[in-house]
């Protein structure tokens, strides 16, 4: 918890739920008209999440409940915030501050609201997903009507910070959060300390910055309806430690839909005892006796790919050689190519590295397309043949 500057609410209030609170007391003081400056606010957030502006009543339902069946599956409909605008449109609020949604809860939500309100139906539903925290991919391909981020809330607040004391806390706990946010996207700082203080080692923020710089977002083609999309950006952790990747290739061993044979080639960020690093990765889901043969000639061919790759590479000074890393493919995961990096002199380094990290990655997807995956194809059918 960061240290209060001065005794500010928000401060303390930090989690999902106190924001819920808030935002329902903003929107709430459209129903006080004695407070025509915090009215005219409620109006204006109002009208951001519905594009309404003949705006004549507004009822607030905070943490909203129900069970309620659904073409026949049993759903629970808990609803951060529900205003309901005018009598019939519906605003269903998921409200986050550094989570993401998941398992489709607005969509789900939506569904059961629809059910509920079946007797007397709502002549809309909007959906809204506010973000205060750090955006991500996760948030960016989350489904919803209307999002607001912490830069939207702090632009709907900003002419009414002197009208109340609670806004005030709010606002410059949003905006100390929003700089935070900005200051440790710089993944190389702060400058002059051991490696495991740096940002890169302990924020998922910055491991995203960098690995969203080597691979820009025109490379993220979310078109394919895959749940994991090349060159999305996804994040975890190991034992506390933050580690953020990017899918550069995935496909599949089979065609028949309802088999788990998926692979993936993958970029990680991370760090270990030599410090932080970005390493190149392959994963076959599925290792098994039964596949043991294949996975082991193919994590050969791979680790020579690389090999070859790097050593036809010109003398640029990041001696790549020493990142080479072979494997001998015993588990669903192996490492080709684990790359520390040295920020000590970024700024000179920066254009190289991310320049040729990229580089091998194009080179590497394209080697392995043509001259790889079909020899492997082609095993994984005739071995399924033998086997028939």
């Amino acid at each position: 918890m960061k240290k209060a500057i001065r005794n500010n609410l928000f401060s303390f209030a930090t989690s999902e739920l106190s924001q819920d609170a808030f935002i329902c007391w903003c929107l709430n003081w459209f129903n006080a008209p004695s407070k025509p400056a915090l009215q005219e606010m409620a109006k204006k957030i109002i009208a951001k999440l519905t594009n309404i502006e003949e705006i004549f009543s507004v009822e607030i339902l905070r943490q909203f409940s129900r069970k309620v069946t659904v073409d026949g599956k049993r759903i629970h409909v808990k609803i951060d915030i529900l205003v309901v605008v005018n009598k019939n449109i519906a605003v269903i609020i998921e409200d986050k501050t550094n989570s993401n949604e998941h398992d489709q809860q607005i969509e789900r939500y939506k569904r059961g609201l629809q059910e509920i309100y079946k007797e007397k139906p709502l002549s809309k539903i909007i959906t809204v997903y506010w973000k205060t925290g750090f955006y991500n991919d996760w948030d960016e391909v989350t489904v919803a009507d209307v999002k607001i981020t912490g830069e939207d809330v702090k632009g709907l607040l900003a002419d009414y910070v002197n009208e109340s004391e609670i806004i005030k806390d709010y606002f410059d706990c949003l905006e100390a959060n929003l700089q935070w946010q900005e200051e440790h996207k710089k993944y190389w700082l702060p400058l002059g300390v051991p490696w495991w203080e740096l940002n890169i080692v302990n924020y998922h923020i910055a491991q995203y910055t960098l690995l969203r710089e080597i691979f820009p977002e025109k490379r993220w083609d979310i078109s394919t309806g895959r749940y994991e999309g090349e060159y999305e950006i996804y994040m975890g952790s190991s034992f506390g430690r933050p580690w953020t990747q990017t899918v550069a290739k995935w496909g599949k061993f089979s065609n028949d839909e309802k088999k788990e044979d998926w692979y993936k080639l993958f970029w990680r960020i991370d760090s270990d005892k030599g410090g932080p690093y970005i390493s190149f990765r392959f994963y076959e889901w599925g290792y098994s006796k039964n596949t043991a043969e294949r996975h082991k000639n193919l994590y050969n061919e791979l680790s020579d790919l690389m090999e070859k790759i790097i050593n036809a590479w010109p003398d640029n000074g990041l001696n790549l050689v020493n990142a080479l890393r072979k494997n001998k493919g015993n588990y669903n995961e192996a490492t080709f190519f684990h790359y520390y990096l040295d920020f000590s002199h970024w700024d000179r380094d920066k254009d190289i590295v991310i320049k040729t990290i990229r580089e091998i990655s194009d080179k590497f997807v394209e080697r392995f397309t043509r001259e790889v995956e079909p020899e492997f194809l082609e095993y994984k059918k005739e071995h399924a043949e033998k086997n028939s």
